[in-house]
């Protein structure tokens, strides 16, 4: 059964500290580090002699800002091991770059505007690690799985996504909730065996996918999909939009 032990890294984005504190919060369930990722481009000016330079108070305060964020998560988890990248470039590729090396890396970038959801599609393109895309939201949104982890099966495939689902309820000490779209019986309960301390509650689907985990997990501690091809490809399946919907984080296995 596969584990994930992996680093966990994050995007780091000048619009406020929720993905950041989440990603930190991941990590230190895990026992992993935490490696933060922020890129920049670089502004062009012209020197005394009218050659075209760079501006290099650009990665200063590029640096700046991780050191902010490097300070700000030692505050929450003193004893959390991190690093940090400051990357003159795309966040695409300061991302793969980052998670290329890394067995088992857990990605995180935060929700809600368009080019994250597109980030997401094409670092789910890209490379093999597990992406969580984060968007936190209130209980007041509350579904019949509050605070619980929310993994949808279809009983075909690999089980990654219920392995990581398993041990995601593991590590936050709730119980975890699975939606069937197909049989899979045996597969669940040989997870059960790995995991007897998780309490799970299954539920068999009803409708669309997409409509049932949005339903059951708004306000779940975190819901788990799998990113399989029709994702990748079709702006309309399943994964696609509960990642658009999801009020919660989503990880995408």
């Amino acid at each position: 059964m596969k584990q994930y032990h992996g680093p966990v890294v994050v995007l780091l984005e000048d619009d406020g500290h929720d993905t950041l504190e989440w990603a930190a919060a991941e990590a230190a369930t895990r026992g992993a580090e935490l490696r933060i990722v922020y890129a920049f481009r670089w502004q062009h000016l012209l020197d005394a002699a009218g050659n075209l330079a760079v501006d290099l108070r650009i990665r200063e305060a590029a640096e700046a800002v991780v050191n902010a964020a490097i300070e700000h998560v030692q505050g929450i988890f003193p004893s959390l091991r991190m690093s940090s990248t400051v990357f003159p470039g795309r966040r695409l590729t300061a991302l793969l770059n980052e998670a290329k090396e890394a067995t088992g890396a857990l990605i995180v970038i935060g929700h809600g505007r368009r080019f994250e959801r597109t980030l997401a599609r094409r670092l789910a393109r890209r490379t093999t690690a597990s992406l969580a895309v984060v968007g936190l939201t209130s209980d007041r949104a509350a579904g019949p799985s509050i605070g619980r982890v929310v993994v949808a099966v279809d009983g075909k495939g690999p089980s990654d996504a219920l392995g990581f689902a398993f041990g995601a309820a593991r590590r936050r000490g709730t119980g975890l909730t699975i939606l069937q779209t197909g049989s899979g019986e045996d597969r669940v309960a040989a997870w059960q065996t790995a995991y007897p301390e998780v309490d799970v509650r299954r539920s068999a689907v009803s409708g669309t996918v997409a409509s049932a985990v949005l339903a059951e997990s708004a306000a779940a501690a975190l819901t788990v999909l799998t990113a399989d091809r029709g994702w990748l490809q079709h702006a309309g399946d399943d994964s696609a939009t509960v990642l658009r919907l999801a009020r919660g984080p989503v990880v995408l296995v």
